[in-house]
């Protein structure tokens, strides 16, 4: 009998078999990594031994070593990592101790899927044809094909080839993705069918001969070849195609003589079905398995392995469960990381439980950091009913009201897909989410205004509470002002880039926003907004987390997630970001850089390419230019946004195909056409002009009556030869009104010759600022503001209109 087990991996997995050990009344242990010292898989565990850096979980010696030093008798591989690695069972038996699994020369057999296949061929399993891939060998094949690693899973490894003259490329991709997850670069090849379906058998075996088939998943919805969502049974299988994939799936075991738990897994197409691989462990979605068939796996594996038998016969399914894997990513699916600050899923009955409606297995807490080292699922969440459409809806709906703040998630993917008639119908194919990539947001643009002045409502409510707790004019209405006619206003920057802004006043007879004049606030606190429209109530839920994310404010309702960036109105000065720098979309390593300095690149080229959380990612240039500098080298460790090169943007084109030269802009502030305006230093200031005395200055200018351009002391203006500025077609340009000379000058939605003290005041100058790194109108003083609007005026009549 097992006393003390150890579990040879990490997050939600760990977990996972702790709460069966509690259960069994057997002790537990946990490893982890430096990376892992706070997670709470560490924490729950009755001891815990530290291993090192972080790829740790990836040394056998060290994870026996921590066996003996916690005096456990048992070690569970989990899955991933050292889960599939004969040398680390091997080591494990002979350190004394029970390996929860199959034996070292089953885990060696189905180790190594090109050899595994030929096993399979003589068993009467149905397989691919299969081309193993060596460097100096050509591939005989005809495209579509699909590269993959020998020793691979999770999608890492694998690549679609369409063309025949993207092999070689695919292929040293594969190959080093596959070196760096599994260490192994073995890669083979074999047809991609177009269509097909991913069906898998999930299997038990006892030491007695005992081999069961606890019936099929779907697991066709998958992401770059990694599942997003699976199911039991599956909508495609009839009991005949089930009998045969069972009988199938019982002989692959058989013939390896396999012990433990399992899943054979399957391409099924038109023509029928193909063994794909078999995985020497449990798999990361058996508990919709568990959930139809009413067992306990991981408990079934422990008694197992300490020699029970297995009945005759598996148990009868009953009814249909949908798993979603909920991961931290954004709408591309590159992975992110940072605090997980809040994590509710409304409706959960059960963790990690048997016999719950809405079950959560999550490696994760609200306050856990999630990090680069490792894969970014978060939790998988599990729907059980009565049968698929049940399942289907009660998952899309606990997911759509799902409390996650801190980190983008793909949890809109997920609700899109589960909603989508195509699913509903069973209509699946593993080419799903490639027909249909990006489901619309949860929360519409209607949702997103009232949300934002809820934010705002809120807000405004925490700072009145904020005032009354220390007596600081608490006693005094929010947003209390001389001039009561003018509104209290808050502006907030979308997910998607774009930006609303709330105008609102509460007065004696409620709320008055505009834009919003069907709305009516019942209740506003400072974490909880409730707005009437047309007769609707909606409760809005307010959180922000300033200690961590300054500025971001999440908001539930029932018309989906959104969160919002408060934009300061009088925002500190920040670091300019170099124009066409390409930044790093989420921390990683650089694996490789594509290109050099002076290279000419396309739109779409690639340039560095970054490795982060055990996948490849390609970073292309956005447009078409020249390589200006490269920041990074291989092996350079980056953060989210550091800037990893700038692609100096080609210039446009003229219709005959020649490229324009004049006029062109080139730092905010700086004009290289023909001067219209006031001069400007190097950082793009108004620059003192020669003094001239009151009396020799013209009052207006001869040819138009316009007052002359002046700078900001009333001196004349005048261009590089210190001639007087003139416009496009020779006239002296205007620093205080519209002029056919100025307008071709000013960028779409400028404001041309604004007065002092206008929108060419404080404001402007604020604005100013933003585009030079340079000091504000308001730093400058209330007298400097207005002048600097009204050089900006003039100024902006040098600029030039090119997009």
């Amino acid at each position: 009998m097992i006393g003390r087990l150890l579990v040879a991996n990490r997050g939600e997995i760990a977990r996972r078999v702790f709460r069966t050990c509690r259960e069994l009344g057997i002790e537990t242990v946990a490893v982890f990594t430096d990376a892992d010292a706070s997670a709470p898989h560490t924490a729950e565990a009755d001891q815990a031994v530290r291993l090192g850096a972080p790829l740790a979980y990836l040394d056998p010696e060290r994870i026996v070593e921590a066996a003996r030093r916690s005096g456990a008798d048992a070690v569970h591989p989990g899955y991933g990592f050292l889960s599939e690695n004969a040398g680390f069972a091997r080591a494990v038996l002979e350190a004394g101790l029970t390996w929860i699994g199959p034996s070292p020369e089953a885990v060696a057999a189905m180790g190594k899927k090109i050899e595994a296949k030929a096993l399979m061929t003589e068993a009467g399993v149905p397989v691919l044809p299969t081309v193993p891939l060596s460097p100096d060998s050509p591939v005989e094949m005809t495209a579509p094909l699909l590269v993959k690693a020998s020793a691979g899973g999770g999608g890492r490894g694998m690549r679609v080839v369409r063309d025949p003259a993207d092999l070689p490329g695919a292929v040293e991709s594969a190959r080093r993705e596959a070196l760096s997850a599994f260490g192994d670069g073995t890669l083979f090849a074999e047809p991609l069918l177009e269509g097909a379906r991913h069906i898998e058998v999930q299997i038990l075996a006892d030491a007695h001969g005992t081999v069961w088939a606890l019936g099929e998943r779907e697991c066709s919805i998958q992401r770059r070849h990694q599942k997003v969502i699976e199911e039991a049974p599956s909508p495609a299988v009839t009991p005949e195609l089930r009998r045969e994939l069972s009988e199938a799936a019982i002989r692959a075991a058989r013939a390896i003589g396999y012990q433990g738990a399992g899943t054979v897994e399957f391409l099924l197409s038109d023509e029928g079905f193909f063994f794909l691989e078999m995985n020497t462990r449990l798999q990361v979605e058996h508990p919709v398995t568990e959930c139809v068939y009413g067992v306990d796996l991981v408990r079934l594996q422990i008694e197992v392995a300490e020699g029970a038998h297995l009945a005759a016969l598996p148990p009868s399914p009953v009814g249909h469960a949908i798993e979603a894997r909920l991961y931290a990513e954004d709408s591309e699916g590159r992975p992110q990381s940072g605090v997980l600050r809040r994590f509710e899923i409304p409706g959960v009955d059960g963790e990690f439980g048997l016999g719950a409606r809405l079950r959560l297995d999550s490696g994760v807490l609200p306050g856990t950091e999630v990090g680069v080292h490792y894969d970014p699922m978060l939790a998988k969440v599990v729907s059980y009913g009565r049968d698929r459409a049940e399942a289907a809806r009660r998952l899309a709906d606990a997911l759509a009201r799902a409390r996650i703040h801190g980190l983008t998630t793909n949890r809109d993917l997920l609700v899109g897909v589960l909603r989508h008639p195509d699913f509903l119908s069973g209509a699946l194919d593993t080419g799903f989410l490639d027909r249909h990539p990006a489901p619309a947001p949860l929360a519409g643009p209607e949702a997103v205004r009232l949300s934002a002045l809820a934010a705002a409502l809120a807000g405004a409510a925490a700072r009145r509470a904020a005032a009354r707790r220390h007596g600081v004019l608490g006693g005094l209405p929010s947003g209390w002002r001389n001039v009561p006619s003018q509104p209290q206003r808050t502006a907030f920057g979308t997910e998607d880039g774009g930006r609303v802004e709330v105008a609102y006043r509460l007065t004696r007879d409620g709320l008055r926003a505009e834009g919003f004049e069907d709305v009516t606030l019942v209740a506003a606190e400072p974490g909880r907004v409730v707005l009437e429209t047309a007769g609707l109530r909606r409760t809005f839920e307010v959180a922000a987390y300033p200690e961590v994310r300054p500025g971001v404010v999440h908001v539930d309702s029932p018309l989906g997630p959104v969160r919002l960036t408060t934009v300061e109105r009088l925002p500190e000065p920040a670091a300019r970001v170099t124009p066409g720098a390409l930044p790093a979309p989420m921390p990683g390593t650089v694996l490789r850089v594509e290109v050099k300095p002076g290279d000419v690149v396309e739109a779409g080229q690639p340039v560095v390419v970054l490795e982060a959380m055990k996948m490849e990612h390609l970073i292309v240039s956005p447009a078409s230019g020249t390589v200006a500098a490269l920041h990074v080298t291989p092996g350079t460790q980056v953060e989210a946004g550091v800037p990893l090169a700038v692609i100096e943007p080609s210039p446009p084109r003229e219709p005959d195909g020649g490229p324009r030269t004049e006029g062109t802009a080139t730092e905010p502030g700086t004009a290289t056409g023909p001067m219209t305006g006031a001069a400007t230093g190097a950082e793009g200031l108004p620059q003192t002009l020669p003094d001239a005395s009151p009396e020799t200055r013209p009052d207006t200018s001869p040819a138009t009556g316009a007052p002359p351009v002046t700078d900001t002391l009333g001196h004349p203006a005048t261009d590089t030869a210190g001639r007087p500025a003139t416009d496009a077609v020779g006239h002296p340009g205007t620093g205080t009104g519209p002029h056919p000379g100025l307008e071709t000058g000013v960028p779409p939605g400028a404001e041309t010759g604004a007065d002092p003290g206008t929108r060419g005041g404080a404001e402007t100058g604020a604005e100013i600022a933003a585009q030079t790194g340079t000091a504000t109108g308001r730093e400058l003083g209330p007298e400097a503001g207005p002048e600097i609007g009204g050089q900006m005026g003039a100024d902006r009549g040098g600029e030039a209109t090119q997009p």
